[in-house]
């Protein structure tokens, strides 16, 4: 039996619940979207994950950062950076500034 090197994601079904006010919002917004209520709260849930993904992303990275200059002393001032975010208004090519102790 020959088998797709693409899978299918399988679906589930997951049970949410809400009061009825909820529920009447969502249908309110589907409507006016013409879109189904179930579009919307999957819309909702992706971009929850979207952005928690990111959120927990931009902390790791700042942990990681955090520990690099208690290690080595390396960073730039704010004023540095502020230079630079300034210098890339005009140049987006503009070289950030070297860390320095």
């Amino acid at each position: 039996m020959k088998t797709s090197s693409v899978e299918k994601s399988r679906s589930s079904t997951v049970t949410i619940k809400l009061d009825d006010i909820d529920r009447s919002r969502i249908a309110n917004l589907a409507s006016a979207k013409k879109r189904t209520p179930h579009y919307l709260m999957k819309e909702a849930i992706l971009e929850y994950i979207k952005n928690e993904e990111a959120r927990q992303n931009f902390i790791k990275v700042a942990e990681s950062s955090f520990e690099h200059y208690k290690e080595t002393g390396l960073h730039i001032t704010l004023s540095e950076f502020s230079n630079w975010v300034d210098q890339i208004q005009d140049n987006p090519n503009a070289p950030v500034t070297e860390c320095h102790k």
